[in-house]
């Protein structure tokens, strides 16, 4: 499971790594974990996600700083004109141009996916099979009381976990990016 934030991007040239890493621990620094509420299990497209049954303003605004704590460390969105945008809205190109993604900002909803791409037969299978598992999870919701950093080596899949930031109430001082295993 995961939620996204901020929508990959890959490094300016004039920065690396450990900037990035460095940035990540003061952002988590200065953050309080965040409640998502009850939560439904819902399809957004061909994957199986969980959303907030009630708007969740606070995890809008935690991507929206995550965008913009973010942004100046990377590289020109790289957007493909050919790409078929003829379902978003102008404003949704916009935010496709700006920063490689339509749904930031303004246009960004708070899900947690829990699956890749499916079919539809798979999508309504793996529903019903997850559902016995998720419903006490749906009716608590969960903390999101961390930010991981996630990369890829020169853009080749799979993307892997580079180091996990706790928040600001479990951050010890001194404290900085766990390493992975």
């Amino acid at each position: 499971m995961h939620a996204l934030f901020r929508p990959p991007f890959a490094l300016r040239d004039n920065v690396g790594l450990d900037m990035l890493k460095s940035r990540l621990v003061t952002f988590a620094a200065h953050r309080k974990p965040v409640e998502t509420g009850p939560l439904t299990l819902a399809r957004s497209g061909r994957y199986l996600v969980l959303r907030p049954v009630e708007p969740r303003p606070e995890l809008d605004w935690l991507a929206t700083q995550c965008v913009n704590a973010f942004d100046d460390f990377a590289a020109t969105a790289g957007y493909d004109d050919g790409q078929d945008s003829r379902h978003l809205s102008d404003h949704q190109r916009l935010l496709l141009r700006s920063f490689g993604h339509p749904h930031v900002m303004s246009e960004y909803r708070f899900c947690i996916a829990l699956t890749g791409p499916l079919d539809a037969a798979h999508l309504e299978r793996v529903s019903q099979a997850l559902w016995p598992v998720m419903e006490e999870i749906c009716a608590s919701g969960v903390s999101v009381d961390g930010l991981s950093l996630f990369g890829d080596a020169g853009g080749r899949m799979p993307m892997r976990l580079i180091g996990r930031i706790i928040s600001a109430a479990e951050l010890r001082p001194g404290a900085g990016l766990a390493p992975t295993l």
